[in-house]
């Protein structure tokens, strides 16, 4: 769940970063539990996406409503409305969203998913909704952080993302949490030096922190896209179809 600096950050973020998407939240069909259900296996019934929702403005928890929210739930939520069919949310971990898809337990999965080439053996993904890029935030009093000098450095990373397996391609074994926000306050509490992650967040974190934390340079670009089932063009085509109207408007 989210706290309320995550809420107001992630409604500061999506001004900054929504490409016109419609539909806000979804509040309904909502399970934590994939292994409650096999909708997914079937041709009737809901739709399901797995979903991280802790990556504002991506996805993430409104506590005030009780929903999941973001870009990437809007999209899905379009690509459902023409496909005809209802969606059901589950949340996950965001190491189990590739597997939820491959195994059909879910019929799609997104939270700020980084395309690749290794994700591709498993699922499709759709063309590009966003480009984004890692950063390191660290105190701003503190040495500033290259990717050379993080190798001396404690960085922080959130397990089984891009980030994570960018630093370790460098030779970096960074200490590992289940969220951003874990990192974040290990970064607080000087648990860690630096925490490398999505630019877009971390900027927005270094700007509410009132000049204690600062963010360096991008290291990295990627394109973030929604995983999809391999076998079910249709789905591929109704999400595509579905950025490709956001991208006109």
């Amino acid at each position: 769940m989210m706290n309320s600096m995550q809420t107001n950050l992630a409604a500061g973020m999506a001004v900054l970063l929504c490409m016109a998407l419609a539909g806000g939240c979804d509040d309904s069909s909502r399970n934590a539990d994939p292994a409650s259900h096999h909708a997914a296996k079937r041709t009737d019934g809901p739709l399901v996406l797995a979903i991280s929702p802790e990556l504002p403005p991506y996805a993430y928890m409104d506590t005030n409503r009780g929903a999941t929210c973001g870009i990437d739930v809007d999209i899905v939520k379009a690509a459902a409305k023409r496909l005809r069919r209802p969606l059901k949310i589950v949340e996950m971990p965001f190491d189990r969203l590739i597997p939820a898809v491959r195994d059909l337990e879910a019929d799609f999965a997104a939270g700020a998913m980084t395309i690749t080439d290794g994700r591709r053996h498993e699922v499709e993904f759709s063309i590009p909704y966003a480009e984004e890029g890692a950063v390191f935030i660290y105190h701003a009093d503190g040495p500033v952080p290259t990717m050379v000098r993080a190798e001396g450095m404690r960085v922080g990373a959130v397990e089984s993302m891009t980030q994570d397996f960018y630093l370790t391609r460098h030779g970096i074994d960074p200490f590992r949490y289940g969220t951003i926000e874990q990192a974040l306050n290990a970064l607080r509490s000087h648990k860690v030096d630096t925490v490398f992650y999505d630019r877009s967040i971390l900027a927005e974190v270094a700007k509410a922190s009132g000049g204690k934390l600062a963010v360096t340079p991008l290291e990295t670009r990627e394109n973030y896209g929604i995983a999809v089932r391999k076998d079910r063009t249709d789905y591929i085509e109704a999400v595509n179809a579905v950025i490709r109207e956001r991208r006109a408007k």
